[in-house]
């Protein structure tokens, strides 16, 4: 059993998002899209596809649980199907998904009920690549000066070019065993990834976030230390999800949580004694699914942002803006009920909603909103 102390972790996290409530009694019900449990390089290869973010999230309540049977009896299923799943309501890819009456007939009722929406969505590429940076800024006085949004800024580069090299980053990382690089190859592990660098410091997206990540690198290679990626597992770079499905626990540590049954996350959780002081929480269960109908829409809104994911990482910005010239009317409507009810959850409550993803990823969403508002 692992003593899991939050009081400094519920600290550190309310400086950081200061207006968010967690503090307040809600329910939240779970469900999860794209959970890859482990991540780890190949020779050739990752394991999964990193496109599409790991997400769970759901619906949240205050106070009573509103009525949802109305909703599911419109969805008018077969007689067969034991539970609404996602596949139910929507097919494709996300903007195919955005075709559906059954998902706006869904959206619409979560928005004019007294049900939020939240998640936690994660970038499993970006994940796997920031310990680079956060390493390097450790060996650098002059960096660890320059805080937290040139941090991300760095990350943001160094994910951005991972992207269009990632070939050669697994290459990279499957040649040195990543994250477990030993000191001796740290020198020539810097030397390879930053000559990656080479044909982009002439771009100016890139110019200054590659030289300065170079630079600060450079002091990691004379004292042959990367600390966050030298004592790993080799090759994997995921170990685990547990640590999500733990945040909102201790987060949100006077609310309840209800997950859908998943026997190694919780199996991972039964190992983890959360304490509040001398106080144990006990605020989450695992139920079946097809016993509780907010878990099932739960998936239909976990499934639908894991659609939005994959569309947001694979699409450039100019394939966002010709395919939201010419959507259908169904398409759009589908769009403006997600946005405003993912705007109705963040204003309700900041904390809903949690992200680890890239400045690069994350900033495609405005290009969306922006189409919307022409």
């Amino acid at each position: 059993m692992k003593n899991l102390e939050i009081g400094e972790v519920r600290r550190s996290t309310k400086v950081l998002a200061p207006t968010a409530d967690f503090e307040g009694a809600f329910t939240f019900y779970y469900d999860e899209t794209n959970n890859i449990k482990k991540f780890y390089v190949r020779e050739n290869d990752f394991n999964y596809i990193f496109t599409a973010n790991f997400v769970l999230g759901g619906l949240v309540y205050e106070g009573a649980a509103p009525n949802v049977q109305p909703l599911i009896d419109s969805f008018k299923l077969q007689k067969t199907a034991k539970e609404v799943k996602f596949k139910h309501i929507a097919k494709g890819d996300f903007l195919d998904c955005l075709k559906s009456e059954k998902l706006r007939r869904f959206l619409q009722f979560v928005k004019e009920s007294d049900l939020y929406v939240h998640y936690t969505s994660l970038n499993i590429l970006y994940w796997s690549i920031v310990d680079i940076v956060d390493s390097a800024i450790v060996n650098s006085e002059v960096a660890q000066k320059l805080g937290p949004q040139f941090f991300n800024h760095l990350k943001n580069d160094l994910y951005k070019l991972s992207r269009l090299e990632i070939d050669s980053v697994i290459e990279l990382f499957y040649d040195f065993k990543y994250p477990n690089i030993k000191k001796k190859s740290i020198p020539s592990f810097i030397e390879a990834l930053t000559a990656l660098f080479d044909g982009y410091f002439e771009k100016d997206e890139f110019h200054v976030g590659l030289e300065s990540l170079r630079q600060i690198l450079k002091e990691a290679k004379k004292k042959k230390s990367l600390p966050f990626i030298m004592d790993g597992d080799d090759f994997i770079l995921i170990k685990d999800l547990s640590q999500f499905y733990l945040r909102p626990i201790y987060l949100f540590k006077n609310s309840t949580h209800i997950f859908d049954n998943e026997d190694s996350i919780f199996e991972t959780l039964k190992e983890y004694k959360i304490l509040d002081g001398i106080a144990e929480i006990k605020n989450y269960t695992f139920v079946d699914s097809q016993t509780n109908q907010l878990i099932q829409l739960s998936d239909i809104f976990v499934g639908l942002i894991g659609k939005l994911t994959n569309y947001l990482n694979t699409s450039a910005r100019e394939k966002i803006e010709t395919d939201f010239d010419s959507l259908f009317v169904i398409q759009q409507t589908n769009i403006d009920l997600l946005i405003d009810l993912i705007d109705i959850s963040h204003n309700k409550n900041i904390g809903f909603l949690f992200s680890i993803d890239s400045y690069e990823e994350l900033s495609k969403m405005d290009v969306i909103r922006m189409k919307r508002n022409k």
